[in-house]
């Protein structure tokens, strides 16, 4: 941690060039005596990506950043109010502390929080912006987290772990067993220091292997921002040994989408079948991830088209967590059968359909974008067609 990118004047450089070009910063002469041309891309890069991402860091004064790689692996903002909403108590442990969103975020809802990291420096810069954001309800510690809590003597409310994913060599790992910490071997020991534990995922797990790694699993929460799945958070309690729910969430907007079920919800659920009718409905991308493709539809009484589409269809209109649309017409798919429409332009999905987007782009001459949207899918005798729709 360089603490000479804290001086005044270099913070004002860094606001003032947020929309330069950061090539012509690195090639130009250095600004400063103590503080490289990198350090200062860095910083600058980071506070970019922060102003969406991290918004109460963004506006706070004198934040120091890691670097753009390192702040892309952090929680944003809104995920980590998230997590901090499912936990209170007196004390909590972030395991794997990081830059310190989470951390900062349990700060609200907690007496205490103490922010392990072994990385010295990161360490340091999460400790400086602590003292920046006015937390002083949490202590940073530069340390092994497991080693930390093997170390001491206290016992905690809850432990927040996010594992590492990558190997030794920086590969990406997508097994929790294959994750740093490895929570699957050490369970038994975590519940000897706390009742409650939170652990982060990635997007890619596999809710059913996932399931046979952790034990005492209470609840499964799926978090998508705008439609992209950023984390799954595995809350597991001592010695909880029913069944797990899994609940599913998107913030759009300033809207947030919830759906809730129970993994036998979802095996003893009877979907019913239709030809495409008025309305068209897309769940979002945490409900198709978390495998509810029967219940969703049973829940919100809406016919599917195919078994193997995951689309919806209803006469009326109902308020869904995912996307809406209008129908407008059903084509074969042909490019004679298409050339009806008239569509020159349109924005496709694909579900359960053999064709690529480029292929079917390739096929029909259809350029990208525009205010119609194409479903290229299935119908119930097993016959490929095209859903012109709009959205509502």
């Amino acid at each position: 941690m360089n603490k000479e990118i804290l001086q005044p004047e270099v913070q004002k450089f860094i606001d003032d060039n947020l929309k330069t070009d950061v090539h012509r910063i690195l090639l130009s002469k250095p600004k400063f005596n103590n503080v490289s041309q990198k350090e200062l891309v860095e910083q600058i890069e980071s506070k970019l990506k922060a102003k969406t991402k991290l918004p109460t860091w963004f506006e706070a004064t004198t934040i120091y950043y890691p670097n753009k790689l390192n702040l892309s692996q952090t929680s944003s903002e809104i995920t980590a109010n998230y997590k901090a909403s499912l936990m209170s108590g007196k004390a909590i442990v972030d395991v794997t502390g990081g830059f310190g969103v989470d951390s900062f975020a349990f700060a609200q809802k907690f007496e205490h929080v103490t922010h392990i990291e072994r990385n010295n420096d990161l360490s340091l810069i999460a400790q400086h912006n602590f003292e920046q954001l006015e937390a002083d309800n949490i202590s940073c510690i530069a340390d092994d987290g497991l080693e930390f809590l093997r170390n001491t003597p206290n016992s905690f409310d809850w432990l927040y772990i996010d594992p590492s994913r990558r190997d030794k060599n920086n590969k990406k790992v997508y097994y929790l067993s294959d994750c740093e910490p490895n929570i699957a071997t050490e369970t038994s020991f975590l519940f000897t220091k706390a009742n409650n534990l939170l652990i982060k995922t990635g997007p890619l797990l596999d809710l059913k292997i996932g399931l046979t790694e952790l034990s005492n699993v209470k609840e499964i929460h799926i978090v998508a921002v705008n439609n992209d799945v950023k984390e799954i958070l595995w809350l597991m309690t001592k010695n909880f040994e029913q069944e797990p729910s899994i609940k599913t969430i998107n913030f759009k907007n300033s809207l947030k989408q919830e759906f809730n079920f129970k993994p036998s919800d979802e095996v003893n659920a009877m979907p019913t079948f239709s030809i495409p009718q008025t309305y068209l409905y897309e769940p979002n991308a945490a409900i198709l991830k978390s495998g509810s493709f029967q219940f969703v539809g049973e829940y919100f009484k809406l016919k599917k088209l195919h078994a193997n589409s995951h689309l919806y269809t209803s006469k009326e209109l109902i308020t869904f967590p995912g996307r809406v649309f209008k129908i407008e017409n059903i084509y074969e798919y042909s490019k004679k059968s298409f050339k009806k429409s008239g569509i020159e332009k349109a924005n496709i999905t694909t579900r359960n359909f053999p064709d690529s987007v480029a292929e079917i782009r390739k096929k029909l001459g259809l350029k990208e974008g525009g205010k119609n949207y194409l479903f290229c899918t299935k119908n119930l005798d097993g016959n490929l067609i095209l859903i012109s729709c709009v959205k509502h």
